[in-house]
């Protein structure tokens, strides 16, 4: 298990997803807004479960935690925590 930083997650995004990170802002919607699909949201929580070392429950899979940066820093941050 290793930390999560701002910088690793895009560049996991980019490589993985091909997002365009051009624009793209701690707090910009990245699944509600359709410049992500589902697909990458199955990339992105087993991305995030690696850095967890733990599976994400259906509750935590939400757009609260996973539509921007900020919420899926957030969660990890929480989630090592516990």
């Amino acid at each position: 298990m290793s930390a999560m930083t701002r910088d690793g997650l895009m560049d996991f995004m980019t490589d993985r997803m091909g997002l365009d990170p051009e624009g793209v802002e701690d707090d910009t919607p990245l699944f509600s807004s359709g410049i992500l699909d589902s697909f990458s949201m199955v990339d992105l929580i087993m991305h995030v479960e690696e850095h967890t070392g733990r599976r994400m429950s259906a509750g935590e899979v939400s757009l609260d935690n996973l539509d921007t940066l900020s919420g899926i820093l957030g969660y990890v941050r929480r989630e090592a925590a516990v």
